[in-house]
């Protein structure tokens, strides 16, 4: 007989880590504010992560996956742990306004997923940004592949290695174009993380 169980992320071992780059940032936990600083300090489930005028923090989750945010973000972590037969998977959503860019490793034990206001991105193991900013969530790829869809229309797509798309104010996924540079502002502490070419935000050839 297949047993499909979920469990409360609090009896589980995920979330990360978060440290400070630059500026002010803070997590909400329950309505207590903590202070991010320079040293490691662990998020779990449930935490609000945000960013201020000059705040970039750096998170690196449990099994290496890492997300810059830049400033004036709030990321929403949560973490539901799954067991289906012998396999235990970690689902994770961070719900996001603001900006981020993320360096995923492709894992069926640590999916993970962003949620914006009107847009999902699911995430196949790759390196691209997200941001919500004008009631507009835009998506650029980098490295791999993602599938933006829309939460009013339903509508998706996947979008390839040095692609762009967005989902508009009014939940319309827009036709993919070239990924662009202004995309990759606010984030170039990502580098040591990146290749060269890709924390430049340089044109990929399509070809």
């Amino acid at each position: 007989m297949f047993i499909h169980i979920e469990i409360a992320s609090g009896q589980s071992t995920g979330g990360g880590q978060a440290q400070l780059v630059e500026g002010r940032s803070f997590i909400v936990r329950q309505g207590e504010e903590m202070e991010i600083n320079s040293y490691p300090m662990d998020f779990k489930d449930q935490d609000l992560i945000q960013t201020f005028d000059k705040g970039k923090v750096h998170l690196t989750l449990k099994g290496g996956d890492e997300i810059f945010l830049a400033p004036k973000t709030k990321i929403l972590f949560e973490e539901k742990l799954e067991i289906k037969g012998s396999k235990r998977i970690l689902n994770r959503t961070l719900k996001l306004n603001g900006r981020l860019l993320a360096i995923i490793q492709r894992s069926d034990e640590t999916p993970i997923q962003i949620r914006t206001p009107n847009a999902i991105v699911g995430v196949k193991g790759t390196e691209f940004v997200v941001e919500f900013l004008s009631k507009a969530t835009n998506v650029g790829t980098l490295k791999g592949t993602v599938n933006l869809s829309s939460l009013t229309t339903g509508d998706s797509i996947d979008l390839e290695a040095g692609t762009m798309s967005s989902v508009s104010a009014s939940g319309e996924v827009l036709t993919p174009m070239e990924f662009s540079g202004e995309l990759m502002r606010d984030f170039e502490f990502a580098g040591e993380s990146m290749s060269e070419e890709d924390a430049a935000g340089k044109p990929i050839d399509l070809d």
